[in-house]
């Protein structure tokens, strides 16, 4: 004959001994509180049938049967919570280290496209630095590491800052008008 009511104690000795009918019980009974506790965490019933599968386990798990201080209904409760919780952790790490990696994976294709395009880019601009003057690169050499205008005019020994200016200015200005003549440059977005 199948027992309808099972006291807290029953219960407690039915999961201990393993016992299919108060296991049933069990899972009809606390299915709603628990369910509300997961749903309210956007689980799904598969969750909740884990969590408190994983419940009944860690009970029987034990090396006796706890002393119970409290409802069994409240015990059960506490112990799918802090199941829940802690695979709630484990989703959260889980998404963050994909949402890292998402990151991670993005930022290195931005940097090798980055990189591609460093490189034709340089390559345009060999192309046509080796086109001007000689005099017109050493100007830009000497501005591209770093020289300031009297440092540029005392080094080329040009007659005076305003010269060097000038010059430096007409330079440039050759250098970027070849480069964007170049049917290339339209694609490298170079913005001069």
């Amino acid at each position: 004959m199948r027992k309808l009511f099972y006291t807290d104690a029953d219960v407690l000795e039915g999961i201990f001994n393993r016992d299919d009918r108060v296991i049933k019980h069990l899972m009809k009974k606390e299915w709603s509180p628990i369910a509300h506790l997961i749903n309210g965490f956007k689980g799904s019933n598969h969750d909740i049938m884990m969590v408190m599968e994983e419940a009944i386990i860690a009970i029987y798990s034990r090396s006796e049967k706890p002393e119970l201080n409290v409802k069994f209904s409240t015990f059960f409760y506490a112990i799918c919570k802090r199941i829940w919780l802690k695979e709630l952790r484990k989703r959260e790490n889980k998404v963050q280290l994909m949402d890292d990696m998402g990151r991670l994976e993005i930022a290195q294709e931005n940097e090798i496209i980055d990189k591609h395009l460093f490189e034709k880019r340089r390559k345009l601009y060999l192309k046509y630095f080796v086109q001007i003057s000689k005099y017109c690169q050493q100007v830009l050499r000497l501005v591209a590491s770093g020289y300031s205008n009297d440092q540029i005019t005392s080094e080329l020994s040009f007659s005076s800052v305003q010269y060097t200016r000038n010059r430096k200015r007409e330079c440039n200005q050759r250098l970027v008008e070849m480069i964007k003549a170049d049917p290339d440059y339209s694609n490298l977005c170079y913005g001069l």
